[in-house]
C-alpha cells in the first residue's frame, strides 16, 4: 500500500465513536485518561492528555467540574472535543467556540454535529489525497498551508461572534478575556 493509500487508513484510525459509544457510567481521573487514551488524536503519542490537562480546562471553564471526583459521559465528549480541537486553537478559544456552537443543543446533538463534521472533512481530504497528482512533500506543504489559513480564518470569525446563532433576541456575548475584535 502506498503512502497516500495510508491517508485514508489513518484518517479511519481517527474517527470518534458515537455518542453511546462512551461509557454512561461515571469514571475517576485515572479511568477517564485510560479510556480517551484508546482514542486516537493524533499521530504522535506526546499529545497524550493528563490529570493536570483536565484540571486546566476546569480551570479555564472549558470543561465542566466533576462531580464529586467522578466524570461522566458529558465530561467525556467534552475532553474527546477538546483534544481535537486543541490541536489548532487555544484553550480560551476552544472554551469559547464549544459555548457557542453548543447554544440550544443536547450534548448528544452537538457531540453527533461535531462528529459528522470530522467524518466529513476527513473523507473530503482523503479523496483530494488520493487524487491528488503532487508528490508528497508538495501535498504536505499544501496541506500545512491550508491548515494556516483556516486556523487563522477560524480565529478571525471566532474573534467577531457577537450573538447565538438563530437567537431571536440576539443576545450579546461576551468573549472570556473580555477582547473585543482584537484582530
Amino acid at each position: 500500500m502506498g503512502k497516500v493509500e495510508k491517508l485514508r487508513e489513518l484518517s479511519d484510525q481517527l474517527k470518534f465513536p458515537d455518542y453511546n459509544g462512551f461509557p454512561d457510567i461515571e469514571l475517576y481521573m485515572d479511568q477517564v485518561l485510560d479510556f480517551l487514551s484508546r482514542s486516537k488524536t493524533s499521530l504522535r503519542d506526546d499529545d497524550r492528555l493528563s490529570s493536570a490537562m483536565v484540571n486546566n480546562y476546569i480551570k479555564a471553564d472549558v470543561l465542566p467540574r466533576a462531580r464529586g471526583k467522578k466524570y461522566s459521559r458529558e465530561h467525556l465528549v467534552y475532553l474527546s472535543i477538546i483534544l481535537r480541537l486543541k490541536q489548532v486553537l487555544s484553550v480560551k478559544d476552544t472554551g469559547y467556540l464549544i459555548k457557542v456552537s453548543k447554544h440550544r443543543k443536547t450534548d448528544e446533538e452537538f457531540y453527533e454535529s461535531f462528529r459528522s463534521m470530522v467524518e466529513t472533512c476527513a473523507t473530503a481530504l482523503s479523496e483530494r489525497a488520493l487524487n491528488s497528482e503532487e508528490h508528497l512533500p508538495e501535498i504536505a506543504m499544501r496541506l500545512a498551508v491550508e491548515s494556516y489559513l483556516c486556523k487563522i480564518a477560524s480565529e478571525y470569525i471566532i474573534d467577531n461572534i457577537s450573538s447565538y446563532p438563530d437567537d431571536e433576541s440576539d443576545k450579546k456575548l461576551s468573549r472570556p478575556d473580555n477582547t473585543e475584535n482584537q484582530k
